[in-house]
């Protein structure tokens, strides 16, 4: 029977994608390829590999705009992946994971936010053209280290370019290809401190005949770098959400707001299990956690309700749980104003339900225990706080301060699979080995994930809306 996701793909793609053989699950956690240039087809060796992973729902990585919010998310088929279809030289297996990767993206266009696909220039005859394909950019991608694309695979490129800007969609490629026309985007991965301000100097001086054309910077080594490449101009950056240092990130911070002591010290209690009087009682002794969750919870999400006017009413109707979850995404806040703030929350939050979903899917006892967990694991970027503060700050148990501090012990394997998620590394290998039941399964979670994440960025900034 024909998948409801194969169904999907096939209405949005434009063409009946083939089906794929099941690949065989190895034992051992293949290790991750280093990101590098995308690869074209090239003869099948004589004792085959292994099949690729069978198509699954593409893995999503943030698209982060100048103002520092996430405007949209990049698709691409993974580099392990890449490397078995090319060996493989296999045009179905290929066009399945073309497909797959134009469809994730299509959906993101469809709700409004910019759905990037990255592909081999060589495969992108293979992808089918949709009736209407508007917010879609597609990444035109070309392997500098391999040999030159032939004229009629050229020209097929060029023709299949010409398709979907009939109906919509952006191209972007790099500055050195000649495709017949301009890119809508100019297509760059800088790898390097060194490659960004090569970039800042090029959006201030394009290369002739590309002026006024935005650039799209991806596969970027650090959070610093992406804001430096905003900063220069770049349209659209993506790339690892992570500081070069946490050593660097922490001699630059501040003193901490002395409102985190106070939320701090009101998690500890929870978490200690203090008695719910007591909790009551310190809420009320400061105005500004009184005010927030008396106006949360007279929100649009509680209408229902009918009014709530003491904190004693609130705290009973959110539970303790709740409550300790609301306190730990009001730590946010105090985020500062670091250019990618609100783009670091929303992570942070895809990242805290991600690991919530992922133990409710496991069967733990206390779910609510991992989003405090997963935030744990974004909260020392987003404040500047060293990994042992977080630890303390949120009152993580045992398990959980071993997991953030050690990358060891029962709950590692949460944030274990959440960066496989966000590296774009996942796969039916990874997804057993960490004990979950397919790649896809775990990729529905995190795009549940990112639409909570959406929903609840500026009520976590803001915790009074």
């Amino acid at each position: 029977m024909t998948s409801f996701f194969h169904r999907v793909l096939s209405k949005l793609s434009g063409s009946t994608p083939a089906p794929v053989p099941q690949p065989t699950v190895r034992s051992t956690r293949p290790q991750p390829v280093a990101s590098k240039p995308l690869v074209a087809v090239a003869p099948a060796p004589a004792t085959p590999p292994p099949r690729p992973t069978s198509v699954a729902l593409a893995a999503r990585r943030p698209l982060i705009g100048a103002s520092g919010k996430v405007e949209g998310f990049e698709f691409r088929i993974d580099d392990m992946a890449l490397q078995l279809l090319a060996m493989r030289a296999d045009p179905v297996a290929q066009a399945a994971h073309v497909a797959a990767v134009l469809v994730a993206a299509r959906l993101v266009a469809m709700d409004g936010r910019i759905g990037l696909a990255r592909l081999p220039a060589a495969w992108l005859a293979l992808a089918g053209v949709p009736r209407n394909d508007a917010g879609t950019v597609i990444g035109v991608e070309f392997d500098a280290s391999g040999p030159p694309l032939s004229s009629e695979v050229m020209f097929g490129v060029a023709a299949k370019v010409a398709e979907f800007r009939a109906v919509g969609a952006k191209l972007a490629w790099g500055a050195g290809q000649s495709m017949g026309s301009n890119p809508d985007f100019l297509l760059v991965r800088p790898g390097t401190p060194e490659a960004v301000t090569g970039l800042i100097a090029a959006v201030k001086a394009p290369p002739a005949g590309l002026a006024n054309i935005p650039f799209i910077a991806t596969d970027m080594a650090c959070v610093e770098d992406m804001e430096r490449a905003l900063q220069g101009g770049v349209h659209l950056a993506s790339g690892s959400l992570t500081a070069t240092t946490m050593a660097a990130t922490l001699a630059k911070a501040g003193p901490l707001a002395p409102e985190v002591g106070r939320v701090a010290l009101l998690i500890s209690k929870l978490a200690a299990g203090a008695e719910t009087a007591d909790i009551v009682g310190d809420i009320k002794g400061d105005i500004g956690v009184s005010v927030r969750l008396l106006q949360r919870m007279n929100s649009a999400s509680y209408a229902h309700l009918g009014g709530i006017s003491s904190i004693d009413q609130a705290v009973m109707l959110l539970g303790r749980n709740d409550l300790h979850r609301w306190l730990s995404l009001m730590l946010m806040q105090f985020a500062g104003s670091r250019q990618l703030s609100s783009a670091l929350q929303e992570v942070a939050l895809w990242r805290a339900r991600l690991v919530e979903l992922l133990a409710v899917e496991r069967g733990e006892s206390e779910p609510g225990r991992f989003f405090t967990l997963g935030l744990a694991s974004k909260l020392g970027l987003i404040l500047k706080m060293a990994p042992t503060d977080v630890v303390s700050t949120l009152s993580l148990p045992p398990e959980g301060a071993q997991a953030l501090l050690s990358e060891s012990g029962p709950w590692f394997v949460y944030l274990h699979t959440a960066q496989d998620v966000e590296n774009q590394t996942a796969s039916e290998a990874s997804a057993a080995a960490d004990g979950f039941t397919s790649a896809v399964r775990v990729l529905e979670l995190s795009s549940q994930a990112w639409a909570w994440a959406a929903e609840n960025t500026v009520r976590a900034a803001v915790p009074t809306a």
